[in-house]
């Protein structure tokens, strides 16, 4: 009986919680005892496990593994919250209504969790005003317990919300669980790899012919990025074979992975490399040669490329970022391929008059294919298997877009709708190739 009439309060303080999501008024207040406390707690860290382990399962990861830093984080975030309302019920004579205050926190944070993976693959402000409404309800929370007047309800309130803010801020964007290395491997040297990489960087390079006078060259650039699937790779280097063979950019290609199988041979991809490589590869063409940069990873709703390389500790590359690089190289025409979910919120960083950015997905949407085992994503293959025969890159897009857009229709998927954008000088240039024997 004991433990129905605990499961009792606790569900009438979840219910409530809810309807405090709802701007209207409510003159019920919480019941709040130590026994709904300890179950909210419970219900927090499940949901907390369940949520992150169902969104990192729907990004279609080989395996899982427990990312203990992420559950320190989280514990630090909830005591950091139980702080701050302990001293605001403390400074306005409010401790009898402590544990009300820390029941409706933790029922609130826990919606807070789910809401969370239902918006997973929704674009970046959707995140930000969820949890936005979160912090706003728990300030609510606070200031119906605390029995003073309005102003100062008010500078409570004002004062829970800055403080969750500030918490939300400070911690660590990552979950209880991230894709797992690769099974029965002994862990890298990370020091040796770091150490080779100027060796392999320069060995690259120097392998990369100088621009022919009176040609117009094409250099080609891959960059894939995550190791755990080797889709990425096998993409850039289908890419890359083909450059060489059908669009006569044989000795002008230059491939960066992460990867066991190229980890003695290839540099690394990450920024630093990557920029040295763009700086390298633009200081041998002349004004009339074309970069061609394919970048193959996952993708993030906030524009991040995933860089990542089992104990590497590698930083993933902002699309800001990824615009900078290319921009400080300056190639003189480019045209940039982000293959990845999310990836149309590169194309405005990457702009440029002479540029043309092609994306696997919208801004708000993912892209499809990044399993392992595969030899392309689904857009890769559309463009570069079936599409792309010569440099007709914009007919080439248009005809992938079109494959990308059937196949997804047969599978039942959601539409990645690739996106093309073309800088006023690149479409006159393009244009011009386009139309030439």
């Amino acid at each position: 009986m004991a433990q129905a009439s605990a499961l009792r309060r606790f569900g009438c303080d979840a219910a409530l919680a809810l309807r405090l999501f709802v701007p209207l008024p409510e003159e019920r207040r919480l019941l709040g005892d130590p026994q709904s406390l300890a179950l909210a707690l419970a219900v927090v860290l499940a949901t907390t496990g369940l949520a992150h382990y169902a969104i990192e399962i729907s990004h279609q990861h080989d395996a899982l593994a427990f990312n203990a830093w992420s559950a320190y984080a989280a514990v630090a975030g909830l005591a950091a919250t139980f702080a701050v309302l302990f001293l605001i019920a403390l400074t306005n004579d409010a401790l009898d209504r402590l544990v009300a205050m820390l029941t409706g926190a933790t029922i609130v944070q826990a919606i807070g969790v789910v809401g969370e993976a239902a918006i997973d693959q929704r674009p970046p402000l959707a995140a930000t005003i969820w949890v936005g409404c979160c912090i706003a309800v728990t300030a609510r929370v606070v200031v119906r317990e605390v029995e003073v007047d309005w102003p100062r309800r008010l500078a409570v309130g004002v004062a829970v919300a800055a403080a969750l803010w500030a918490i939300d801020a400070a911690l660590p964007n990552s979950r209880l669980f991230q894709e797992a290395a690769a099974p029965h491997q002994a862990p890298l040297n990370v020091e040796r790899i770091y150490l080779d990489q100027p060796r392999l960087v320069k060995n690259a390079l120097a392998a990369v012919l100088p621009s022919r006078s009176g040609v117009v060259d094409t250099y080609f650039v891959g960059f894939a990025a995550y190791s755990a699937q080797d889709v990425f790779l096998n993409e850039v280097r289908h890419a890359q074979a083909l450059f060489a063979a059908k669009l006569d950019a044989d000795g002008r290609t230059v491939l960066l992975a992460n990867s066991r199988q190229t980890v003695a041979e290839l540099p690394l991809a990450n920024g630093h490399n990557l920029a040295r490589v763009l700086e390298a590869v633009a200081a041998r063409m002349d004004q009339e040669d074309l970069l061609f940069l394919h970048l193959a990873s996952h993708g993030s709703s906030d524009y991040r490329l995933a860089v990542s390389f089992e104990n590497l500790g590698l930083n993933d590359l902002s699309a800001q970022q990824i615009g900078a690089l290319v921009a400080a190289a300056d190639p003189p025409w480019r045209i940039v391929v982000v293959s990845a979910c999310y990836s149309g919120g590169f194309v405005e960083p990457l702009q440029s008059p002479r540029a043309a950015v092609l994306t696997a997905s919208s801004a708000d949407a993912v892209s499809f294919g990044c399993e392992h085992g595969r030899e392309y994503t689904y857009f890769g293959e559309a463009l570069y298997r079936d599409s792309l025969v010569d440099d007709d890159y914009v007919g080439a897009f248009e005809r992938a877009r079109e494959i990308v857009a059937e196949r997804e229709a047969q599978e039942e998927l959601d539409a990645s709708e690739p996106q093309l954008w073309i800088g006023e000088a690149m479409a006159e240039k393009l244009s011009g190739s386009a139309s030439s024997p």
